[in-house]
């Protein structure tokens, strides 16, 4: 056994790589920059960690949310990996701590948010370490065809300005080629590897329910069926995550919200009673994303329509990331759209933007009403081609269909 799978197995407990990923850490490890597209439970981090575990020298990863770096740190940490991360959370002790560690070669893989890798004292701190290798999650922020562009991700050209020896790897589960192209020309990739995995979650059934009168009582059937199954509903709204929740509580289930609007501590706890399995559903806004890494989570609901299929396909594909068979439902009315619409042309600031953004929620749109495989449309999508019928969606195979149900029959079942 080699040297890679030695530590594959040593620390994360597996006996052999996923598709893409050893060929990945022989780029980085050869000093080529790369960028990699897998879908969502395709081990996007073990591209990073293992090569981290190879050297001598400090692995940087850009990460976008806090709860995400924590999430991973604790991980690592608990499988014996010298991991820390510096951000806007960490005390005045924690972040002085961690620099002494750094200067001590006492970390080996750092995580840090996209604002603090870019400023100035950061930059000069770690011009004097042994950075052996700088990986940039999320990497589809970047760009402005992105589903989720961050301004913040457009500064960070300047780590490959800085570091123009040190291999650099863009990971993300979900970029169109259009974004495949974009990010590798913001990051200055120099001639990247590009790794592209299949988006077809053969696990995943899809299915479109139109969200007529009576979609709440077709909503608490359907959860009726799976009761003790963990599962995701997604609203687009605060409001609508609190009144959903509070709703199905009433009738009987153990659901709790989760949104922006609430305090760090309610998202936390919220999240780790969801994690633990204490409370099997949460009735969230897209706030609920990066980071969920629960592998048993038996469906995705969308219960109001997302802005795009990028976004749908990742919030989607939170289901099944065990491998085990799960639904992607979406409850889809003309009036999502035309609501999406309207926030589009009032928040959005460039008519690049707003053009973007529309065609995007075209697309998004065509994928509720069109009559053809939905996962076929998804792929598409992607630049990915399967022939239909797929087996694994309403339209080529209509028992897959939430069933219909009486409202008496449904609010009867649901006790």
């Amino acid at each position: 056994m080699d040297r890679l799978h030695l530590i594959l197995q040593r620390y994360f407990g597996h006996t052999a790589f996923r598709p893409y990923q050893r060929e990945i850490i022989r780029d980085l490890l050869g000093g080529r920059d790369v960028l990699a597209v897998l879908a969502t439970g395709g081990g996007k981090s073990l591209c990073y960690q293992v090569p981290a575990l190879m050297g001598n020298g400090v692995t940087l990863v850009i990460s976008p949310l806090i709860a995400l770096m924590k999430d991973q740190v604790d991980d690592l940490q608990a499988r014996g990996i010298s991991a820390e991360a510096l951000n806007s959370s960490c005390s005045y002790t924690t972040t002085r701590r961690v620099l002494a560690e750094l200067k001590e070669s006492l970390v080996q893989i750092l995580y840090v948010s996209p604002e603090k890798a870019v400023d100035d004292n950061f930059l000069t701190l770690i011009a004097s370490l042994p950075i052996t290798l700088i990986a940039v999650d999320e990497a589809h922020c970047i760009s402005m065809w992105g589903h989720q562009f961050r301004p913040e991700y457009r500064s960070l050209a300047v780590l490959k300005e800085r570091f123009p020896e040190v291999p650099m790897v863009a990971l993300t589960a979900t970029a169109t080629p259009d974004v495949r192209d974009d990010i590798a020309r913001q990051l200055n990739l120099n001639n990247p590897a590009v790794y592209v995995g299949s988006f077809n979650r053969e696990n995943l059934n899809y299915a479109v329910v139109p969200k007529e009168e009576g979609a709440y009582e077709r909503l608490r059937a359907y959860l009726q069926r799976r009761r003790g199954d963990a599962g995701i509903v997604y609203t687009a709204t605060r409001e609508g995550a609190e009144t959903l929740a509070a709703r199905l509580r009433d009738d009987g289930f153990s659901a709790l919200p989760y949104h922006a609007g609430m305090t760090a501590a309610a998202r936390e706890e919220a999240q780790d009673r969801f994690i633990s399995g204490k409370i099997p559903i949460i009735c969230a806004t897209s706030a609920f994303g990066m980071g969920i890494d629960k592998p048993d989570v038996r469906f995705v609901v969308h219960y109001d329509m997302p802005k795009t299929l990028e976004a749908y396909y990742q919030e989607s594909g939170r289901a099944g990331r065990d491998g085990g068979e799960s639904d992607c439902i979406l409850f889809y009315h003309d009036d999502d759209a035309k609501r999406l619409r309207s926030f589009i042309d009032r928040d959005l600031p460039s008519e690049f933007q707003r053009e973007v953004a529309r065609s995007k929620l075209q697309k998004m749109a065509d994928y509720c009403t069109g009559a053809g495989c939905r996962r076929e449309r998804i792929l598409e999508y992607f630049g990915e081609h399967i022939k239909a019928p797929c087996g694994g969606c309403d339209a080529c195979t209509p028992s897959r269909r939430p069933k219909r149900r009486k409202r008496g029959a449904a609010r009867s079942a649901s006790g």
